[in-house]
């Protein structure tokens, strides 16, 4: 029986920061858990708290020179 193995992409480019993703995979191959490691604190999850649905994606948007469109 084959062991347990883990993959890890990194670095995760097309995000702000640094990141990885860790693919472990079970002793018949298959995938048993995917995690994508993103490890910058951005904040701007609590200045949108409250804020209308359709608020959300034009204010985000102009957050991340990477993506125009969030």
């Amino acid at each position: 029986m084959a062991e347990q193995r883990l993959i890890e992409i990194s670095p995760v480019t097309r995000v702000e920061g640094h990141g990885k993703v860790t693919i472990h995979l079970n002793h018949e191959n298959e995938v048993a858990e995917a995690r994508l490691h993103i490890v910058e604190f951005r904040g701007f999850e609590r200045f949108i708290r409250g804020r209308l649905l359709w608020e959300v994606p034009v204010i985000v948007q102009r957050l991340c020179g990477i993506c125009p469109v969030s």
